[in-house]
């Protein structure tokens, strides 16, 4: 069959590289998964839908919205769902910029994730030099604008896949805004979005091909706000209150907790209102904050102690007029954001995962593709390796490796889930950087991006067709989650927000 698109690889030529990519050696699963029918119908539409998915990617690049206010973003995936047949709920989870598409019904559900924001400050155009597009404006450097194209892609391909064979179930596809912040997920997950599903089926962009059961460290996302008494900073300082002095008590307070917290704990913070000018004694003052654990125990932990922490530089900063309201006082606030918990892996769905990328096989990149990524590695100061064109082979028993953490680790708790890493940067080029938001709109990721599509959907067809494959994810993850029953970080009266600085 030849391609539709330059930017699909055929699936002739799919068959061979599945035979030869790494990875695939001494896995019984790996070694016998072979293309069905369904696989292939669904592998074609990932073909002939490319260019539009391709397209929708790119526009999304081009507008780089950041946390929920993805109108523009997520209005292209959820329009491309719904005329394709999807039925779309908008606005979900209190989150205007959020929606579940759905198409079919009864079991199995399939789901698949689309994200879609974009990070502040990271406007670059496909070079391999800093060249903001607008200086100060935003960039997809964490490739969110391939995340959710290509997971409408997928979603578009299972989809053609039902229709064709008669295949059971419902396929599903979340547009989740808000991860750069942790806040989409979180909020779908409390609303009960996910309850039903039997496999979330996930993908990120990376400088890798691979499927692993890496962990994510939990996290709490907060904005702490101090607050003072103005008065002239050179007149009458000591009539004042200075809502900064208890801000910097409090960054020296968790800066020497570092010293005390398990090496695999994380505090980071930038200040996000440091009063209004250097003559006035600042009344205001504020911080956001991440705080992260190896897991949501650890992370709790950690938390606490900065919460402590509030309360002393509050203390300092006000001294004996502590607790007076008749002298201005009014005690610190802490606004919580969200919480993210550790990532609950299923090996299962990760064998299967596996299996399907490398029955699919890698992108076939050109010269041009590769000496781009060399271009890019070279401005890093890296070893020009170009992108990753093989297939790492899956390691449950890999050591575990100090990260990030994800929105998506939520929805582990609640349903078998499992990610997907698919070689849309060079090799080494590390995401949120100028160089991975110019990958992010390259040609070499747009192929990697429809890569990404087809081993989603041939995973789907797993599910839709193996009852023993979604017993075995769902024994294996009512095993692992018996051990932390979950609790939803976000109550019912609280809200999607954004710090202070960002409204």
């Amino acid at each position: 069959m030849s391609s539709s698109t330059p930017y699909a690889t055929p699936l002739f030529a799919l068959l061979i590289a599945s035979c030869a990519a790494a990875g695939s050696a001494g896995d019984p699963l790996t070694d016998s998964l072979e293309w069905t029918e369904a696989k292939r119908s669904a592998a074609e539409e990932a073909d002939s839908r490319a260019s539009d998915v391709i397209d929708a990617s790119r526009e999304i690049w081009g507008h780089a919205e950041l946390a929920l206010k993805e109108s523009h973003s997520s209005k292209i995936l959820a329009d491309m769902l719904e005329a394709d047949g999807f039925e779309v709920q908008r606005g979900v989870a209190e989150m205007p910029t959020a929606w579940v598409a759905s198409w079919g019904s009864g079991k199995p559900v399939v789901a698949y994730l689309a994200e879609y924001d974009a990070l502040p400050g990271l406007s670059q155009k496909v070079s391999a030099s800093v060249e903001p597009v607008e200086a100060g404006a935003g960039g997809h450097g964490c490739g969110h604008n391939l995340f959710g194209a290509g997971s409408v892609g997928a979603g578009l391909a299972l989809k053609a896949a039902m229709q064709a064979h008669d295949l059971p179930g419902t396929v599903r596809v979340y547009g989740t805004p808000a991860e750069e912040h942790g806040i989409g997920k979180v909020w779908m997950v409390r609303d009960g979005l996910f309850d039903d599903v039997d496999a979330c089926l996930s993908w990120h962009p990376s400088n890798e091909n691979e499927v692993s059961l890496q962990p994510s460290k939990a996290l709490r996302s907060f904005e702490v706000t101090f607050y003072g008494r103005s008065a002239h900073a050179a007149g009458a300082p000591w009539q004042g209150v200075s809502a900064l002095d208890a801000l910097e008590a409090f960054e020296t307070g968790i800066n020497l907790l570092r010293e005390h917290m398990p090496e695999s704990a994380r505090i980071h913070y930038v200040v996000t209102n440091g009063g209004a000018a250097p003559n006035i004694v600042p009344s205001i003052a504020s911080a956001w904050l991440f705080t992260r654990g190896k897991d949501w125990p650890e992370e709790e932990r950690v938390y606490q102690h900065v919460r402590r922490i509030v309360e002393g530089a509050d203390l300092m900063a006000w001294g004996e007029e502590h607790g007076q309201a008749d002298k201005g006082f009014k005690p610190a606030q802490i606004q919580m954001f969200t919480g993210l918990y550790h990532y609950n892996p299923n090996e299962r769905a990760a064998r299967q995962m596996h299996a399907n990328l490398v029955l699919v096989g890698p992108a076939e990149y050109s010269e041009e593709n590769q000496a781009f990524a060399r271009e890019l590695q070279v401005s890093f100061d890296l070893e020009p390796m170009g992108m990753h064109a093989e297939i790492t082979p899956f390691d449950p028993d890999a050591a575990p490796e100090s990260g990030g953490s994800t929105d998506v680790a939520n929805i582990s708790w609640v349903c078998p889930t499992i990610d997907l890493n698919v070689a849309n940067w060079p090799m080494n080029i590390p995401a949120h950087s100028w160089a991975s938001t110019a990958a992010s709109g390259s040609e070499a990721a747009y192929k990697a991006m429809i890569v990404a599509s087809k081993v989603l959907a041939c995973a789907g067809v797993d599910v839709l067709t193996q009852p023993d494959l979604v017993a075995e994810m769902r024994a294996e993850f009512e095993e692992s989650a018996a051990t932390f029953p979950y609790v939803s970080p976000v109550g019912p009266d609280d809200h999607p927000s954004l710090p202070t600085s960002m409204r």
